[in-house]
């Protein structure tokens, strides 16, 4: 697993912009940028700084552009609530697989308790027949 820097995240995110300006597929985009395609879904929700061309130019002022672009807190809260999500999702699989799991030894117990011990009929059976001795 390769961790990547912030600035090779941002150029990677500008040169898949690029690449999907151009017509590029998702999946060529991420081949050329030699990541998994849930890996640039995660990078383009990362709040990383971007650089000023991405900002669009209106005549609104400063104020008002800090108010539409969202506090830095406000969008690190989005992101732990999403990862959060995901721990949630793969906690609850975990739990569903262990309590089935659970309900198969139970029922196995069950049916090995309910027929006879497998010891019981072995030497009969190697033995044959009780007229034949």
């Amino acid at each position: 697993m390769k961790k990547h820097s912030h600035e090779e995240i941002l150029l990677k995110l500008a040169r898949a912009d690029e690449l999907a300006r151009a017509g590029n597929s998702q999946v060529d985009v991420c081949k050329a940028l030699g990541v998994s395609v849930m890996t640039l879904h995660r990078w383009r929700k990362l709040p990383l700084p971007r650089p000023e061309s991405d900002v669009p130019r209106n005549h609104a002022n400063d104020q008002d552009r800090k108010a539409l672009a969202g506090s830095p807190a406000m969008d690190q809260m989005r992101y732990v609530l999403e990862e959060l999500k995901l721990e949630n999702q793969r906690l609850r699989k975990i739990v569903t697989d262990l309590l089935l799991e659970k309900m198969r030894l139970e029922e196995a117990a069950v049916t090995a308790s309910s027929r006879p011990s497998g010891t019981q009929n072995v030497i009969p059976t190697l033995l044959g027949p009780a007229e034949s001795r």
